[in-house]
């Protein structure tokens, strides 16, 4: 008794939320703008969509358990096809794991180039407060930022530095050269306008100091440029992107690949079944596919010049007119299947099997 009201329980919850949910979506097409805006519902359109993009990730999640759980079972106890179940558990564990690498040294990636890019704007913040004064905050004095700028600088340059002689050592390519070649001339001008820099007093900076630090800001944006390039395309190589690039375009393409042209037999003997003609309706798409066929050959054109001709008509006129036909039936079983859903008539799996 107590499972059957908590099942009873679960499924009121789903079919409340549900069509919450599909109510929302549905007010929010329908209404106008003017509406929306007034109930409140366009400023936090996007948190809820959020929110429903979260429920979307955790429900992908539980899929992979699932597909764990079901394989993993059957593994473990040796069902039938139990093999099958292993490659693609192993499969599914080496892709992950590629995909992870990658992910993360993107990330450590995007942190190195993002920090270098931060040596400009910082210069620039120092020249745009320096012309007009913040009101709203407390800032360092002058010359502290100034050093501070000078000090991250060197630090920033030297990262850099020794990123790209990692890369030539690893070895480059012709156009690798010249993008390394690049950065080592930014690194050479940007050390030159940190040195510069160095030079200046900054107790009371003028026209000339200013310009200067904006300078400065310019050849640290390029410099983050070309880091970027260079970084990139090393990462290109890397040795997770290397096995990435194993298992999806060397093996996951392939299979696919394979799979597709033995596919090509069953096509080819569905084809021969439906195109036996029995009725006038079998034989009238027996003409259609033979001019079709014949007029994307060579060979159509030599029995009938005009076949090509014939064969863009079919497909264009009678096709595209079966295939609106078809799409318009889909879109209204599609409408349906969606209603169905809202309404909780499909939901019969949380349900305790009572009526």
């Amino acid at each position: 008794m107590v499972t059957t009201q908590s099942t009873d329980t679960r499924t009121k919850l789903i079919r409340i939320f549900t069509f919450l949910g599909g109510i929302y979506f549905f007010l929010y097409f329908v209404l106008p703008e003017s509406a929306v805006t007034a109930i409140g519902m366009k400023a936090h359109h996007e948190q809820i969509s959020n929110g429903f993009i979260v429920i979307g990730a955790m429900a992908l999640g539980l899929g992979l358990y699932n597909i764990v759980r079901a394989h993993g079972a059957r593994v473990v106890f040796q069902r039938s096809g139990w093999f099958n179940s292993l490659a693609l558990l192993v499969g599914l564990l080496a892709m992950i794991g590629a995909t992870s690498a990658q992910w993360i040294e993107n990330l450590r990636n995007t942190k190195d180039i993002l920090s270098v890019q931060v040596l400009g704007e910082f210069a620039m913040r120092i020249v745009e407060d320096a012309k007009n004064p913040p009101t709203d905050r407390v800032v360092p004095p002058f010359a502290e930022r100034v050093s501070a700028l000078v000090r991250y600088g060197e630090d920033r340059v030297s990262l850099i530095e020794s990123h790209t002689n990692v890369s030539v050592a690893a070895g480059t390519n012709g156009a690798s050269s010249v993008l390394v070649s690049e950065v080592r001339d930014r690194i050479a001008a940007t050390r030159a306008k940190i040195g510069e820099l160095k030079t200046i007093s900054w107790a009371q900076p003028g026209d000339e100091a200013l310009s200067r630090l904006t300078q400065f800001s310019q050849d640290a944006a390029k410099l983050a440029s070309s880091y970027s390039i260079v970084k990139r395309s090393h990462d290109a190589h890397s040795t997770p992107q290397k096995v990435y690039d194993f298992l999806f375009d060397g093996l996951f393409n392939q299979l696919g690949s394979a799979m597709f042209a033995l596919l090509g037999v069953y096509i080819a003997a569905a084809a021969y079944r439906a195109f036996r003609v029995r009725t006038i309706e079998s034989g009238l798409m027996m003409i259609a596919a033979v001019i079709v066929m014949l007029g994307q050959i060579s060979f159509g054109k030599e029995i009938y010049e005009h076949m090509p001709s014939i064969r863009q008509w079919l497909l264009e006129v009678p096709n595209s007119a079966a295939f609106r036909a078809i799409r318009l039936g889909a879109g209204v079983a599609g409408l349906m299947l969606a209603i169905r859903m809202w309404l909780s008539i499909e939901s019969k799996s949380f349900s305790s099997g009572r009526k």
